[in-house]
């Protein structure tokens, strides 16, 4: 029967009528991604794709906020779904930034209005200072330094909630990625192989370490450093990468709220409170903050005592990890040059724990000279790096610094 029989057509028709009415029931994330994918996918029973897509990333949002190659790994997703699937996330994520600035309206009735200027806001409290010495002594001290918050980002569409890092599980899924022949069975060697007594809580982990470590499948970027390498250190700095490049939230408040804190420095317990205030429009739960500074610690950005501050720890990297991902990053299939203003606006050296500039025009001046780079210029104030090598020849060469 296709879809043009009675049978599908008149499922799909009540689908959309239960919609359009807010039938209740028509409202759940199963019954949402099932009639989105009508429209990606006729003549077709798409309700066994809608759980499949469900089962492997958890919820509608993350299915949403899925990488394309992740969804295309799904049985069934073909090109065209998984572009509808990003396009109604990249709609989402406009709509939900204007309702966030959207002024209330005295009543439901729609009246056509000429276009709205900006109204006046009150000036913005000035940032929070940070003292740089242990205690919280006042700020106004005669010569006592301090440091600035960075200024509050603009609102995004993002997960509120904060899971935990699974590196060490992160690692274990690299090493037997290679029994797998799909994703679905490497979740299920995880499911397997994780040490948690809760079946529920090998499931979540399995399905979180697959949508952070493997979201360009099994022959993606880790499994091939991991394949190609055989080094836990080089794979710890990937995988913290690519958990940060997943996790929003951790993400900035690595790139934006750390990156500017010299190491060594005591934190005050209110610098990651007005993080999260900032980022998610709202007081954090206890549960959230504890679990973003537990998070730093296990990422190797924190330390943490009782009874004491947590302080910010130099995190040492491997050289060979950068230009790893600076091939994966910027020549992937070709090498290219790249001006270096370009390159860190990306904030993959911050995630590996580069601290400053001039540290990554270290690195890629001894790149140069080793010849793992092509060259490394600066000519009329203009800085560029050219690779000699593609990602698949970088790793090919098992290329070190």
């Amino acid at each position: 029967m296709d879809d043009g029989d009675n049978g599908k057509s008149g499922h799909r028709e009540r689908l959309r009528e239960r919609f359009i009415h807010g039938d209740a029931a028509s409202r759940t994330d199963a019954a949402i991604l099932e009639l989105l994918l009508t429209f990606g996918i006729p003549r077709r029973d798409v309700k066994p794709l809608a759980d499949a897509l469900l089962a492997r990333f958890g919820d509608l949002n993350q299915v949403l906020a899925a990488a394309p190659a992740a969804l295309q790994s799904v049985k069934g997703v073909e090109d065209h779904v998984a572009t509808l699937l990003k396009l109604v996330d990249y709609i989402s994520q406009g709509r939900t930034e204007s309702r966030l600035v959207k002024p209330e309206t005295p009543s439901a009735v729609t009246v056509a209005m000429p276009a709205p200027t900006e109204a006046k806001r009150p000036e913005p409290e000035s940032a929070p200072t940070i003292p740089l010495a242990q205690s919280e002594m006042p700020l106004n001290i005669p010569g006592q330094s301090e440091l600035r918050l960075p200024p509050k980002a603009a609102p995004v569409r993002e997960r509120k909630s904060i899971q935990d890092v699974l590196l060490v599980e992160g690692l274990l899924a690299l090493k037997v990625a290679h029994e797998a022949k799909s994703l679905d069975e490497l979740h299920e060697i995880l499911m397997k192989r994780l040490g948690q007594n809760s079946m529920e809580t090998r499931r979540r982990y399995a399905q979180s370490i697959v949508r952070w470590f493997f979201q360009d499948g099994l022959r993606g970027l880790l499994p091939r450093v991991w394949s190609a390498y055989q080094d836990e250190v080089v794979a710890l700095d990937l995988l913290r990468w690519s958990y940060l490049n997943q996790e929003p939230i951790m993400g900035r408040c690595v790139a934006e709220a750390l990156f500017p804190c010299e190491t060594g420095l005591a934190m005050p317990a209110t610098y990651f409170d007005k993080f999260l205030q900032d980022h998610l429009g709202e007081a954090p739960p206890e549960k959230t903050r504890e679990r973003l500074k537990s998070n730093l610690k296990k990422l190797g950005f924190l330390e943490r005592a009782k009874g004491k501050p947590d302080r910010l720890l130099p995190v040492v990297t491997q050289k060979t990890s950068f230009l790893i991902l600076l091939h994966h990053l910027f020549a992937a299939r070709a090498v290219r040059t790249v001006e270096l203003r370009n390159l860190v606006t990306n904030p993959f050296w911050k995630y590996l724990g580069y601290k400053t500039e001039d540290a990554v025009r270290a690195l890629l001046r001894e790149a140069d000279a080793a010849g793992l780079v092509g060259k490394y210029v600066v000519a009329d104030q203009l800085e560029q790096v050219t690779t000699c090598f593609t990602l698949d020849e970088f790793l090919a060469r098992k290329a070190r610094l």
